[in-house]
C-alpha cells in the first residue's frame, strides 16, 4: 500500500536514537506518509519558520478536545510561516482507521502514520496531545508540552499559560523560547519494543 513505502526511507535517513529528544538537542530528519499517502520530510520545511507536531491518538478524548485549539492556532501563524502536522505512533491505529477518525472529528491537519513508531521513540512521546515545537534554523526542538494548561483529566479550566503560542511569538521574532517544557496530559501511547531497535 502507499502509505507505507516512505516509511522504508525512514531508515536510511538517520538512525533513531533510544533516549528522547529534549528542548535543545536536534531532532533528525525523518519520512512518513500521512492518512491520505502523502509524504513528509521533515528537513524539506527548511523555509519554515516553525514546524508544530502534535501527537494523535484515535479515539483519544483529550486529542479531541484539543484539536478546536490547535485549528486556532494554525488560522492565527500558518500564514506566518508555521507548519503544523499530527503524528500517531499507535501501533494499532492503521493509515484507514486514521483517516476514518480525522474525517468524522474533521480534524483539517495532515495525520503522520508512524507505524514503526521510530518517528515517536526518536522523540520520546509518552502521551497523545503532547505538541513538539521544532526550530529550522537549527533543527533543535523549541518547545515540547501541551499546547496550553486548560485541559485536565477531570476538568477544563480558562488556560493561564498558553505556552504553545508563546514558543511561536518568540521564534518568529528570533528570541529564546521561555518556557521550554511543561507537564501535560493525554493517552498512554505503549512502545512495546521502546530503545530495542537501537541496541540490535
Amino acid at each position: 500500500m502507499s502509505f507505507r513505502l516512505p516509511l522504508l526511507a525512514l531508515l536510511t535517513l538517520a538512525a533513531v536514537p533510544a533516549l528522547a529528544v529534549t528542548p535543545g538537542q536536534k531532532v533528525e530528519n525523518f519520512q512518513l506518509a500521512d492518512q491520505t499517502g502523502k509524504a513528509h520530510t521533515l528537513y524539506d520545511s527548511a523555509g519554515e519558520k516553525a514546524i508544530v507536531l502534535m501527537v494523535q491518538g484515535n479515539g483519544c478524548p483529550i486529542v479531541r478536545q484539543a484539536i478546536p485549539a490547535l485549528r486556532e492556532i494554525r488560522d492565527q501563524y500558518q500564514s506566518r510561516g508555521v507548519e503544523f502536522l499530527l503524528l500517531n505512533s499507535n501501533l494499532q491505529d492503521t493509515a484507514e482507521s486514521i483517516a476514518q477518525e480525522e474525517k468524522e472529528f474533521a480534524f483539517g491537519l495532515p495525520i503522520l502514520v508512524d507505524n514503526s513508531q521510530q518517528v515517536g521513540e526518536q522523540l520520546g512521546v509518552q502521551r497523545t496531545s503532547e505538541v513538539f515545537v521544532i526550530d529550522p534554523k537549527t533543527w533543535t526542538l523549541a518547545y515540547r508540552g501541551p499546547i496550553d494548561d486548560r485541559l485536565h483529566y477531570e476538568r477544563q479550566r480558562p488556560a493561564d499559560h498558553a505556552y504553545l503560542k508563546d514558543a511561536l511569538d518568540a521564534i518568529i521574532a528570533g528570541q529564546s523560547v521561555k518556557v521550554t517544557q511543561a507537564p501535560g496530559v493525554g493517552c498512554i501511547v505503549n512502545f512495546p519494543d521502546r530503545g530495542k531497535k537501537s541496541r540490535s
